[in-house]
């Protein structure tokens, strides 16, 4: 009886016997790989089959049969394949041993030159754009950290240079091209006494460990009209809520501790010293305030306390010699365009001097003022109620403050009723 392997093999030996046509025997991978070829769909993976056949069988008992099929269709095949790297690969893998074998490694080798070649001008267009936005990214960065620094530095040049103190708005940007392109640049905010504009900024503090502390910081430009002709005589520079500390966070990446007196000061001696360098370097010929322009001692302004818009102007006497006082809690104070001033310039500390530098990104030239006018840099007075707004003011000086009127002498009668005659000089 036969058992049921002996039946298979007798059975596929049949088959290979009709298949053949003949009687000759072939080896089991002969015609395994033949029987792959056969079984295979037409189209690229018979061809395939067949070029792995010829491969492992260049002499095998189907080898003349699967040479002719598969090298009738090798040119055409060629012709579809031969533009592209896949095609060449699946030209080698259908024709392993094809009449084209060598010219397809040197398509490849070229196509592989100019892909490597591709590649490496890509790579060097990748890291140029990266390092184009990382300097984007590190100068808008820096940006952001001078943003307070640049404020006042503007507006004190453009303020200081103002031609038009004591004058209207009108007449003052009429006569200020740059400070009137600057100051009507969204239009600031006019009522009865004062003209404002704000700005405000949103930053954080990069804190290692933890997310990023937000942070923001507001600054006000109002200047401030008198009278009925609403004439300009000072300016103010404020940041507001305790902004000086903001100031020192901002351009130093650190948070000052809010309850820490220490960490308040610190950040006030450093924002003084900044505002010092800036005026210093636009004024060389600044000058500490000498006492008699101190004005009169200053008055506390409470917090949220602001002046009645409706309520009538106080008129102002033209005649009147009135230096308006500075603010509380003044660190330093200087003057310019003031003449016969004799006290010391005014100076600023080295590291800050050259901080102010290089935040510039182009030589500034000194500016000329044209007015006496008093820079005050004041921080708020710690106390309840009393306001956190805190910057520099800048104030007109009348000229009558500095160069008083002569004292008239009196007039001695002379005989009769007559004025005396005035004394012959003396005889040389």
């Amino acid at each position: 009886m036969r058992t049921p392997t002996k039946r298979l093999f007798l059975s596929v030996s049949a088959l290979a016997a009709t298949t053949l046509g003949c009687g000759v025997w072939s080896s089991p991978s002969d015609y395994s790989a033949y029987r792959a070829y056969r079984y295979e769909a037409a189209g690229p993976e018979r061809l395939a089959a067949g070029g792995r056949y010829l491969t492992q069988h260049p002499d095998g008992r189907f080898a003349g049969e699967v040479r002719g099929v598969v090298l009738a269709q090798e040119e055409d095949f060629w012709a579809d394949h031969r533009s592209s790297v896949d095609g060449l690969n699946e030209y080698l893998r259908a024709f392993p041993v094809g009449t084209h074998h060598d010219e397809a490694r040197e398509r490849l080798r070229v196509f592989e030159q100019a892909r490597a070649q591709q590649e490496a001008e890509r790579r060097v267009v990748a890291e140029a754009e990266r390092v184009r936005r990382e300097t984007e990214l590190r100068e808008a960065s820096a940006r952001q950290r001078l943003w307070m620094r640049t404020q006042f530095n503007r507006w004190v040049r453009l303020f200081g240079g103002l031609n038009g103190w004591g004058q209207g708005m009108g007449p003052i940007v009429q006569g200020n091209p740059d400070f009137g392109a600057a100051f009507e640049n969204d239009p600031p905010q006019c009522r009865a006494a004062h003209c404002r504009k704000n700005y405000s900024l949103d930053f954080y503090i990069p804190v290692p460990g933890r997310s990023a502390v937000p942070r923001r910081i507001g600054f006000t430009l109002d200047m401030v009209r008198v009278g009925t002709d609403r004439l300009v005589n000072q300016t103010m520079l404020l940041v507001h809520n305790r902004g000086l500390t903001a100031w020192w966070e901002l351009e130093n990446q650190q948070i000052a501790d809010a309850e820490s007196a220490e960490a308040r000061e610190t950040a006030v001696r450093w924002t003084m010293d900044q505002l010092r360098a800036a005026t210093a370097a636009s004024f060389p010929e600044a000058h500490d305030t000498p006492a008699e322009l101190y004005g009169p001692p200053p008055e506390a302004v409470m917090q949220g306390v602001e002046d009645d818009e409706s309520a009538e102007p106080t008129p102002v006497d033209p005649n009147a010699c009135v230096i308006p006082s500075q603010p509380l809690g003044t660190r330093w104070s200087a003057v310019v365009g003031c003449e016969g001033i004799t006290t010391p310039r005014l100076t600023a500390p080295q590291d800050a001097t050259e901080a102010h530098a290089r935040s510039l990104t182009s030589d500034e030239p000194a500016v000329t003022p044209h007015a006496c006018l008093r820079f005050d840099a004041y921080a708020a007075i710690d106390g309840e109620g009393m306001s956190t707004d805190e910057g520099l003011t800048v104030t007109l000086i009348p000229p009558c403050a500095i160069h008083p009127p002569a004292p008239v002498a009196p007039v001695r009668p002379g005989r009769g009723g007559r004025p005396a005659r005035p004394a012959r000089p003396a005889a040389h």
